[in-house]
């Protein structure tokens, strides 16, 4: 028991931390969006719907993450 207790308090202590990793790959999918526009405008349409899709799912998860931390750190 006491090892999720610490857990918890390190969860508690790192969320910023732990949500920032979680989101650099939102922020290199934003930063290739304009280096595919830039480099390969006749791709265009199909690269960013697929980078759209995977951002909006990648972002649908780490929503699910954070609300199953914030029922990890409540108890």
């Amino acid at each position: 028991m006491g090892e999720s207790n610490d857990f918890n308090a390190s969860l508690k202590k790192n969320r910023n931390l732990f949500l920032a990793i979680l989101m650099m790959p939102v922020a290199g999918m934003m930063a290739a969006i304009p280096i595919i526009v830039w480099k390969a405008p006749r791709n265009m349409n199909i690269v960013l719907a697929l980078i759209v899709v995977m951002m909006v799912q990648y972002l649908l998860l780490v929503n699910w993450i954070i609300k199953k931390m914030d029922k990890l750190t409540v108890k």
